[in-house]
């Protein structure tokens, strides 16, 4: 006899109990269902609690969309002594990560090299007074960040060369890698971090950029190499990627306006410094300060770096990286420049100039990081920065926190590409009124299932966090606490149960009175928790959706672990959600 959906395994009894319960009171209610078997296999399909689905328009020209940023792609864990591994590139680009970072350094040649490892790493051991400066600066304090440190767990090679996409063509490996020429390496420069030879990441970029998604990808340089290694940085892209670059219009001049989203489908992006050619070639004997440093904010001299030559600075065809000075410089009005800037700098633009930010990327793009100080690869949060219409908010990926959460949440589903909501694009020359509401939203916890593991019996609660921003009486976006990431502006809490498939007996959170919410931007968060007495709760699972997408009603969510990855935790819910047009709808600046 064939087993049907109520006698199934899978569901826990508490959970089970509460859909009868639900099912029933639907049928008093109206609602139709053809038998209860079918009501619960519709309930636990894994598609029921994906966030709703959204179609992308890709008619837009690039610099009206958010897009999934990293930042210090290569590393796997902190920031100071990780490995660099080209298993970090496959990993965020089989997420959806859409703009990668690579911080490129002068290589050793292989001769020279101490003997290669798994990962295929080559150079030599740093020079012996830059690692006792590096022991010196962290000695002290640093034992404990170490110990408490949680790389993610690397993604595992599928094969020594993966297989190709259908239709996909994979020029063969350059026969210059066995040359016996110094090449350039990827590492984070000033730290204890382990180099990966750029020419393996290339590799791996080629093989993996477009199996999630086929929207462009935009690669993220931070050079420091020599005019020499450049040439060969150059020539190693050409080789491996050469099939993905856009190419360069024969009439693209300074003023060439930004291309659509749809027309560069399956293309490489560079982010690069651009140096005209004539000024290349006078200052290639002098050194320059350069494209931004994502360590610019701790480092207490100025480091020197190379001019970017013309042949690499050529390749940023539409994301050519400039220096800020302030949004009067003259390349601030041209349409394929980028300012890179941290999340500091950020903070106290917005402070000096309200509306400034905002209204710059309208038209143009703009990337943020994280500061320096966030050595354990943990986040800003980047929700106040995507209401200020910054479209890369790059985001140490190393580590699944609520910085990470949200990521997921606003590009999943979408191929790392999201058009911003109206009021933060022009249409036609003018900029629309920002659509908000008023909300009240009340979410009824029913039951958990499959939490922890069977030797450890959690204390389990449920916190139910809203990121939804502010608006300040100026009309702007409240952004002084943006990088802080302390968790939603909203919280609540169940009550604690000790059990692993807890009942929650239907115990309401409820969020009354939340004014001024821009949906496509705002975030409702889950964590099922493990209270512990005497330490920091952990967290056993999580679920995060964007507000637009989120579905009021009977849902059993399919929660993901520590790592991002789906996981047997369950969690039953039924929301109710009602929403008004906002008093304050509005324009975010003026």
């Amino acid at each position: 006899m064939a087993s049907t959906a109520s006698d199934s395994p899978e569901l826990a009894a508490t959970v089970l109990k509460h859909a009868k319960a639900e099912y029933e009171a639907q049928l008093q209610t109206g609602v139709k269902h053809d038998s209860f078997d079918h009501f619960l296999t519709t309930l636990v399909s894994p598609d029921a609690s994906k966030p709703s689905s959204i179609s992308t328009d890709t008619s837009r020209k690039i610099s009206q969309y958010f897009i999934s940023s990293s930042h210090n792609t290569y590393l796997t864990g902190n920031q100071l002594w990780s490995k660099s591994s080209t298993d970090a590139y496959k990993d965020v680009l089989k997420r959806g990560c859409r703009c990668i970072e690579i911080d490129v350094w002068d290589g050793d040649s292989p001769s020279s090299a101490s003997s290669s490892d798994a990962e295929g790493q080559t150079g030599k051991p740093r020079k012996e007074s830059e690692v006792k400066k590096i022991r010196g600066l962290f000695k002290k304090g640093l034992s404990k960040l170490k110990s408490n440190d949680r790389p993610i767990k690397a993604v595992q090679d599928e094969a020594a060369r993966p297989e190709s996409s259908p239709g996909e063509d994979h020029m063969p490996t350059p026969w210059r890698t066995m040359s016996g020429r110094a090449e350039p390496k990827v590492y984070h420069g000033y730290t204890a971090t382990k180099e990966v030879p750029f020419r393996k990441v290339a590799e791996v970029i080629r093989d993996y950029a477009f199996r999630k998604s086929d929207l462009p990808l935009i690669v993220s340089f931070e050079v420091h190499t020599s005019p020499e290694q450049q040439e060969i940085m150059v020539e190693i892209i050409n080789d491996y990627w050469k099939q993905y670059l856009v190419p360069t219009p024969s009439d693209f001049s300074e003023t060439t306006p930004l291309p659509t989203l749809e027309s560069l489908r399956k293309r490489i992006l560079i982010k690069v410094k651009y140096t005209p050619p004539e000024k290349a070639d006078k200052s290639l004997s002098k050194t320059t300060s350069h494209e931004e440093s994502s360590d610019d904010e701790t480092q207490g001299e100025q480091v020197k770096k190379g001019t970017i030559i013309g042949a690499l600075g050529r390749l940023g065809v539409y994301t050519r990286s400039c220096h800020f000075h302030g949004f009067d410089q003259p390349e601030a009005k041209l349409p394929t420049h980028i300012f890179a800037l941290g999340e500091g700098k950020l903070l106290d633009l917005q402070e000096q100039s309200p509306g400034q930010v905002f209204k710059h990327n309208l038209d143009y793009l703009m990337r943020a990081y994280p500061k320096g100080t966030r050595v354990r690869s943990n986040n800003l949060d980047p929700a106040p920065f995507w209401r200020q219409g910054i479209q890369m908010v790059a985001l140490n990926w190393q580590q699944m926190n609520a910085a990470m959460m949200l990521n997921e949440a606003m590009f999943t589903g979408t191929g790392g590409w999201v058009l911003k909501p109206e009021g933060y694009r022009l249409e036609n020359g003018t900029l629309p009124a920002l659509k908000r509401t008023d909300m009240d939203l009340t979410i009824r916890i029913l039951a958990a299932q499959g939490l922890g593991i069977e030797e450890s019996m959690p204390d389990a609660y449920v916190k139910c966090e809203l990121h939804v921003g502010s608006q300040s009486d100026d009309g702007t976006s409240d952004f002084r606490d943006g990088g802080k990431n302390k968790g939603g502006e909203w919280k609540r809490k169940t009550s604690v149960r000790h059990s692993r498939d807890p009942d929650f007996a239907g115990e309401a959170l409820s969020f009354a009175g939340v004014t001024s919410v821009v949906p496509e931007l705002s975030f409702v968060r889950f964590k099922l928790m493990d209270e512990d007495r005497f330490q920091q709760d952990k967290m056993i699972a999580w679920g995060c959706y964007r507000l637009d997408r989120f579905r009021p009603g009977l849902q059993l969510l399919h929660l993901s672990d520590l790592s991002g990855r789906g996981c047997n935790a369950r969690l039953l819910i039924n929301s109710t959600m009602s929403v008004v047009a906002s008093a304050q709808a509005g324009q975010v600046a003026s």
